[in-house]
């Protein structure tokens, strides 16, 4: 079982994927495995209506991937998405205290938080919410931002002039909603931040689970922290989103962590840890965070086609007509 495929990176993002092509040039046969960059609207758009193209995948936004849905469906072909996400990062009294605040900041400014999954909805329980958010705070005023091959760098710069923008406009949208920034906020400028897009490790309070910057996907290093008061109330906040990708909760309860774990719409649920990616586990979302999994054997049932031959070695005849 295999197939031929062809791959167009995101324009953002081609010199990893070219890399990787040269080590499948040297062990797997000549045009296997096929790199084509461009735009999405030209070269996306032209895998998308290519005939001999007979399964999707995609990585990316949930309006894109709404495109590629569309386009499967005009051809009937099958496809598998892995969209956009406002993940859940729940924290509750009993949590291991340093490494669930570590976790808040590791879950949203990882990749600076340019990553599906990221935990960008941060819900701490009310009786440690002030410690835990001023915790928080000294640890993001902390992390050094910088050249990201430079060994001491925690965060790097943002992939393009638009993404940090638009992260921008959110953080901007934050504050006519009537939510605080209460630490970050701003562009870095000066000396090596001229050479990038930097933007400083954000956290957002005073916000409601209805507010645009808690609900729409900001892809960046932006996180929003709400309290809450029981299991039932945090289940509820968490599944009032579209998204459904992954989702953290911290506690020492292992019966609090498997109801809250199991409750929650969304494809994976970390329990004491987060960004944790083993590649035998399936990944995928529910809602309008994709269709499918990856990275689990059952991803092979979606890049091939059952068949079914059936032979008889009776030779009497039928006995009907």
């Amino acid at each position: 079982m295999g197939n031929t495929v062809v791959i167009k990176p995101s324009e953002m993002t081609p010199v990893t994927i070219l890399e990787l092509a040269k080590i499948f040039a040297k062990v797997l046969p000549a045009g296997v495995v096929n790199v084509v960059t461009g735009l999405g609207t030209e070269v996306g758009q032209a895998i998308l209506d290519h005939p001999q193209v007979a399964k999707l995948a995609f990585t990316g936004s949930t309006r894109i991937g709404e495109v590629v849905a569309a386009a499967a469906a005009k051809r009937i072909i099958p496809a598998t998405l892995e969209l956009g996400g406002k993940s859940a990062n729940i924290i509750f009294p009993d949590a291991n205290w340093d490494r669930a605040v570590e976790a808040a900041a590791l879950g949203i400014l990882w990749n600076q938080g340019e990553v599906c999954e990221s935990g960008s909805r941060l819900f701490v329980h009310e009786s440690i919410y002030e410690r835990f958010v001023d915790e928080l705070k000294e640890r993001f005023e902390k992390v050094r931002v910088g050249n990201p091959l430079a060994p001491n760098t925690q965060m790097g710069a943002q992939v393009s002039q638009i993404q940090t923008d638009r992260i921008m406009d959110y953080i901007e949208l934050a504050k006519e909603e009537g939510a605080r920034i209460l630490t970050g906020g701003e562009r870095l400028t000066g000396g090596e931040y001229d050479a990038g897009f930097f933007i400083k490790p954000t956290i957002i309070v005073d916000v409601r689970n209805d507010m645009r910057i808690a609900q729409e996907e900001i892809f960046g290093p932006v996180v929003t922290v709400l309290p809450f008061n029981d299991e039932d109330e945090v289940v509820a906040l968490a599944d009032a989103s579209d998204y459904g990708l992954a989702g953290a909760v911290w506690t020492q309860d292992i019966n609090r962590a498997i109801c809250v774990a199991r409750a929650i719409e969304t494809g994976r649920m970390w329990v004491n840890t987060y960004h944790d990616i083993p590649a035998h586990a399936p990944f995928g979302g529910y809602k309008k965070s994709g269709l499918g999994r990856e990275t689990h054997k059952s991803m092979l049932d979606v890049y091939s086609e059952k068949k079914n031959i059936y032979i008889s070695l009776n030779e009497a005849p039928f006995g009907v007509f």
